[in-house]
């Protein structure tokens, strides 16, 4: 299996394993920093989101300026130190007694505006450890489960910690697991990641990032494909926000008129299929990368749609874990795409384009999705949702069709 090769590969496997546990960091994070400020300050625990989420928009474009500009194993790891530390004062405050919302905010905006550096510089990093195109489509495969692992497995281990470790002590867990995956980088070794070109100068004035976002821009237009993609990605982003995260809920409450352990179902089938998806696409050879892409919009609609027309908790479940397929189809094909068919000069700008846009969709999804589902019944509101899916993919095919340029890969 592509798998078991490139975690033969020494600086993948520390980096994967890394990966892991920071995402693992994360997600105790996350539940940590929501749960105080809503104790704190109720509804204006938004604030904290809307901090971390509006700092990565505001700086997402820039990370990858800089992921570019930068050597990328040493953006890495100075990223993950500062936030260590950064993390690692939050429980300290708690234990004095100082632990107020504006520490938190100040903290989300830290991590939100490093994440947007962080990110970039690892995914544009990949070609470079991989080395050929299957270990970096299995390498891809890896890093993209990383998130759905903590997803998976978080809410259980996050139920068994509490019993056992004070909140605040959440962030402590956060710290370690950034200071362990800052560790993973440095063994990586000097010579494995890409760094610049030093004989190309570049100013650091704001014309100068302007211009490079611009030709990054004009770089993802000229590459057809790759730019319908990426505007696809965005919009899918908007009806998986409303569907999912808002929709899902709205329809165990009102529709299976359950409760919040069959929502725990229906989003664990869902994980379950992401997993499963990224094991297999992670495994095999993609040769039709555009066609990948625009088949997994289709899936993600069509499960979706199974999920509009369920009328009991079983097939609600096959259908949010149907849909679950589609998304590492897209993911890792869109990325495979991006680290072979480009410069490697230009990745971390691209990929940051790429999530600024994502971010975006979802973010708007999650801002219509109200008033959406006040107008319109759940299973409608949903099958709305599936049908823009479905469209998306069926437009991609019908634009690009099945076949699929020769692959230049570009170091």
């Amino acid at each position: 299996m592509n798998f078991i090769k490139a975690l033969g590969n020494r600086a993948i496997a520390l980096l994967w394993v890394g990966q892991v546990l920071s995402s693992m960091g994360d997600y105790f994070y996350q539940i940590a920093v929501m749960w105080i400020a809503v104790k704190q300050a109720g509804s204006g625990a938004g604030l904290v989101a809307a901090a971390e989420t509006g700092s990565l928009l505001i700086f997402g474009l820039l990370g990858g300026v800089f992921a570019d500009r930068w050597n990328r194993r040493y953006v890495m790891l100075t990223v993950d130190c500062i936030r260590a530390v950064t993390v690692a004062i939050l429980p300290l405050l708690a234990f004095f007694g100082r632990l107020q919302l504006w520490h938190l905010v100040i903290a989300a905006i830290i991590i939100g505006s490093l994440g947007a550096l962080f990110n970039p510089a690892l995914q544009a990093s990949l070609p470079s450890l991989s080395g050929d195109v299957k270990t970096l489509q299995a390498t891809n495969g890896l890093m993209d489960v990383t998130s759905r692992i903590a997803l998976a497995i978080g809410p259980s281990l996050a139920g068994v910690l509490i019993v056992f470790l004070p909140l605040p002590h959440f962030f402590t867990l956060d710290a370690i697991s950034f200071a362990i995956s800052a560790l993973a980088i440095f063994f990586l070794g000097r010579n494995f990641v890409w760094r610049p070109d030093q004989s190309v100068h570049k100013t650091t004035g704001l014309a100068s990032i302007l211009h490079e976002i611009r030709d990054a821009i004009q770089l993802v237009h000229s590459h057809r494909a790759l730019a319908w993609a990426i505007v696809s990605n965005g919009i899918l982003n908007i009806v998986w926000g409303a569907a999912f995260i808002v929709g899902v809920p709205l329809f165990v409450d009102r529709t299976l008129t359950g409760n919040v352990g069959a929502y725990g179902l229906i989003v664990g089938a869902y994980g379950v299929g992401n997993v499963l998806s990224n094991l297999v696409i992670g495994s095999i050879t993609i040769q039709r990368r555009t066609l990948s892409i625009f088949l997994g919009n289709i899936i993600l609609g069509a499960g979706f749609l199974i999920l509009a027309l369920a009328h009991n908790l079983p097939l609600a479940m096959i259908g949010t874990a149907v849909a679950a397929l589609g998304g590492p189809m897209e993911d890792i094909s869109m990325a495979i795409m991006m680290q072979t068919e480009l410069p490697a000069s230009e990745l971390g700008k691209v990929y940051s384009l790429r999530m600024v846009l994502s971010s975006v969709g979802g973010a708007l999804g999650l801002s219509l999705a109200v008033p959406f589902f006040a107008h319109l019944s759940i299973g409608v509101g949903i099958g709305l949702c599936a049908l823009t899916m479905i469209a998306c993919g069926i437009a991609g095919v019908v634009r690009f069709g099945v076949s699929e340029p020769e692959i230049v890969i570009t170091h």
